[in-house]
């Protein structure tokens, strides 16, 4: 199976760390987000295309053509045009058969990217968060079923976002998803996920965990979980 990883993003937010590096080779415990990224995959891949953009030498010259036994393959997002642009980039490289999306630069849970990919539908992780209204709000029916996603809403009718991994299936791509969605010109994949909903099953899958990094304070907490889990698989 393969996965697409986003990893075009700048991380503006960061800065200074950002300067010189893209956002997914931000260190956090002496290595690159990037790297916790691909080694927490599920064993059922065995090639990842990465989609990359600002500063993508860096990626490239750390990770190469492949990493732990698994092909790498790059896909170039010139501009950064949103979730959507950058997985049509990756089109090209796709087999056809369902795949694995997910950014480069949060921290998941091993088991939940394992259980994403087998689901029988597309599927998305799904998980509280104390500030709805900077994410993806999810409306989900009492089996699993995603009913509704809200980008960023003034007034979310719950505390259920989307995390951002997504288990997809080839007609994804029927949806125009390159098309832009927001008011800034950008293509928004999730809200292509939600125009799937209507059309076909798509299951939210509960998230066990899940660190979103976007502000310099975020490391250090990121740090904290990474310590204690280490900690964790030792005792």
């Amino acid at each position: 199976m393969q996965a697409v990883i986003l990893a075009a993003g700048e991380g503006k937010r960061l800065r200074p760390l950002t300067n010189d590096h893209p956002k997914p080779m931000v260190l956090v415990g002496g290595k690159p987000i990037l790297e916790y990224t691909l080694s927490i995959l599920p064993n059922i891949i065995d090639e990842v295309i990465l989609v990359v953009g600002y500063k993508q030498e860096k990626i490239k010259e750390y990770f190469g053509d492949a990493w732990q036994g698994r092909r790498l393959q790059y896909a170039d997002q010139p501009e950064p045009k949103g979730t959507g642009d950058a997985l049509v980039r990756a089109r090209p490289f796709l087999n056809g058969e369902p795949f694995l999306m997910l950014f480069a630069d949060d921290l998941y849970h091993p088991d939940d990217l394992a259980t994403l990919v087998e689901s029988e539908h597309p599927a998305i992780l799904v998980k509280e968060h104390e500030q709805p209204e900077r994410m993806g709000v999810c409306t989900v029916s009492d089996d699993g079923t995603l009913l509704e996603l809200v980008e960023k809403p003034a007034f979310p009718l719950g505390n259920l976002v989307n995390v951002g991994p997504s288990f997809l299936h080839h007609d994804i791509f029927d949806l125009a998803i390159h098309e832009p969605l927001l008011a800034n010109g950008e293509s928004c994949l999730p809200e292509q996920i939600a125009r799937l909903a209507k059309i076909r099953t798509v299951k939210a899958v509960r998230a066990r965990f899940w660190h979103p990094i976007g502000y310099p304070e975020d490391l250090k907490s990121a740090r904290t979980h990474l310590e204690k889990s280490l900690e964790d698989r030792t005792n």
